[in-house]
């Protein structure tokens, strides 16, 4: 029963692994789209600010990409740590993952929240969510599995 919740646990952020990838992608081609809304949770005008400060609203443009190459090789990562759990079920890359995934998810959450988007804060909601179920149903195996000590 256990070795099952393992297998839909790692399937579960494999997939969450995908999302990321999308979500990156949709950082990187709606990049004019998040800075409107960005702008817009401020009283800014994204239009007005990238006509009169060019160099800084560069700077934002390219602060937003970057966000998409790191969630597209984030996800990648899940992706192939979620695939090394399905096969082996081993402690160290369920923990690696467990990790690095709470910190990015929650550190995306967070700027999301702080930048008020709210809909990068959905679509960053649901990352973080289904990453969590699938990091749950399984930690009761690896809690109870018996481990050599050297």
């Amino acid at each position: 029963m256990n070795i099952k919740k393992v297998k839909q646990g790692s399937q579960i952020t494999f997939y969450n692994g995908i999302y990321m990838i999308i979500l990156g992608v949709y950082f990187i081609f709606f990049v004019n789209f998040n800075m409107r809304s960005n702008f817009g949770a401020v009283s800014q005008l994204w239009g007005f600010f990238s006509k009169f400060n060019s160099e800084i609203a560069y700077l934002f443009f390219l602060f937003n990409v970057i966000v998409g190459v790191f969630l597209v090789s984030n996800g990648v990562n899940i992706m192939y740590l979620s695939d090394f759990i399905y096969k082996r079920k081993e402690k160290l890359p369920w923990v690696i993952l467990f990790v690095s995934g709470i910190i990015s998810w929650a550190g995306l959450l967070t700027i999301m929240i702080l930048a008020r988007n709210w809909v990068l804060i959905i679509l960053t909601f649901i990352g973080w969510a289904m990453f969590i179920v699938g990091m749950l149903l399984p930690i009761r195996y690896y809690l109870e599995k018996n481990y050599r000590e050297y």
